[in-house]
């Protein structure tokens, strides 16, 4: 009786050193190979080799919860390469594995009546013995593994199933390992697109700002997000009239970014010499009514300045009230009788409100993001916030900016930014 058992004692010896060479095989596969579509197949082929398998093949579960061939390697008649099968969770040997998070031992395959022989029937293949495995990681079923067939037996056994259990563990963690790398490239490709459209943006809002020997402008620009839907833009269009806005377009992120780039676009054909702020904000209107994507719309408030007098008009579509920081160190908010805001209605029924500066007077424009600052106790800054830091005498529009950049961060302190945050400040010295 032991002279008979020997050689199936040694048998197993051998397949289980063979198994483990597999293994370390395979690991170092999965330190060396970053791509699923060379991975997966050489995992595989490293198994039929192992093993001694005629057909080897790889599922993952897809969005319907069923499952969808990722790899599959040798078998004459076996799908290869870029075939798409499914199979629906609970059908078949493979989803059976998938709905019971059990590996499986198939001995005789037409004998079990889990299995599913229409594969066999398309492709003229004759599966006999199937190992079937699921793959899991985090506690959960992600895919299951299978091979079909032992070419030097007809059935396989319990040692086989343990020792593809152990290739399903490394396969796991390598699927683990694709997803890893996949996210990280995608979080990558995200990061570099969104460099790319904050220089876009960039590119549309103004490079230089006039700054003259008795005027001075200076602007704070900070989207909550890599984009944002806010604006600014000062155009000069002659020593003596220059045009400034400052806008908000509601939404964040790159829907909000490509309308502001359009309606910067538009704005800026619209002015010319002489067009007063009210003209330009109703024909700014029209071109833009219709053409918003439905829920959008834009904050506007459009300004003209006249420099040797001082003499500035302002025309509201639906925006903020701007601050009048005066000389004296006294600030008040300047309310302009607006309109709704552009890309609402096809005619736009706006009215200008007028000011005077006086030298070191410093008027200031902003978007929503400065009063509803929020902090960690969901307090805003508000407009009493904004005015507390107005309230004090200023000698340069950059103080200005200042001030109130340094008070937005210290009332929000850790909290992130909700909102996109746009300053525009002009005065006369």
């Amino acid at each position: 009786m032991k002279g008979r058992a020997m050689p199936a004692s040694l048998e197993i010896l051998e397949r289980q050193l063979k198994v483990y060479k597999g293994l370390v095989e395979v690991s170092a596969l999965i330190n060396s190979i970053t791509e699923s579509r060379e991975l997966l197949p050489a995992i595989l082929a490293v198994a039929r080799r192992v093993l001694e398998v005629e057909a080897a093949s790889l599922f993952l579960t897809d969005g319907a919860g069923d499952l969808e061939l990722a790899a599959a390697s040798g078998g004459p008649g076996m799908p290869v390469g870029d075939a798409k099968i499914t199979v629906p969770r609970g059908r078949g040997i493979a989803g059976w594995v998938l709905e019971n998070s059990e590996a499986l031992l198939v001995p005789d395959a037409y004998a079990d009546p889990r299995f599913f022989p229409d594969v066999d029937k398309k492709t003229g293949y004759r599966t006999r013995s199937i190992l079937c495995v699921p793959l899991a990681r985090k506690g959960q079923v992600i895919g299951v593994l299978q091979v079909l067939n032992p070419t030097e037996r007809l059935a396989f056994d319990e040692a086989d199933l343990e020792a593809f259990k152990a290739y399903a563990n490394l396969a796991a963690t390598a699927i683990d390992k694709l997803r890893t790398i996949d996210r990280q490239r995608e979080q990558q490709r995200v990061a570099q697109e969104f460099a790319f459209a904050r220089e876009i943006q960039a590119s549309f809002l103004p490079q230089t700002l006039p700054r003259h020997a008795n005027l001075q402008f200076s602007a704070l620009y900070r989207p909550a997000l890599n984009v944002g839907g806010d604006f600014y833009d000062v155009v000069e269009l002659g020593p003596e009239e220059i045009y400034f806005v400052v806008g908000d377009v509601a939404g964040k992120g790159m829907p909000a970014a490509l309308l502001m780039a359009q309606a910067l676009s538009i704005l800026r054909l619209i002015l010319k010499p002489g067009i007063s702020p009210v003209a330009a904000m109703a024909r700014w209107n029209a071109m833009l009514s219709g053409h918003t994507i439905r829920g959008m719309f834009i904050t506007a408030l459009l300004g003209r300045l006249t420099v040797s007098s001082g003499h500035v008009e302002l025309c509201s579509a639906g925006h903020c009230h701007p601050f009048l920081a005066r000389a004296d160190g006294t600030c008040a908010e300047v309310h302009v009788t607006g309109s709704p805001p552009l890309g609402l209605l096809p005619e736009l029924p706006a009215r200008a409100q007028s000011i005077t500066l006086s030298p070191l007077d410093w008027l200031v424009l902003y978007s929503d993001g400065l009063p509803e600052s929020f902090n960690a106790r969901d307090e805003p800054l508000d407009n009493a916030g904004v005015l507390h830091l107005l309230h004090r005498k200023f000698g340069a529009s950059d103080d200005v900016i200042d001030a109130l950049n340094c008070g937005e961060l210290a009332h929000r302190q850790q909290a992130e930014p909700h909102d996109d945050l746009t300053i525009l400040v002009l005065g006369l010295l």
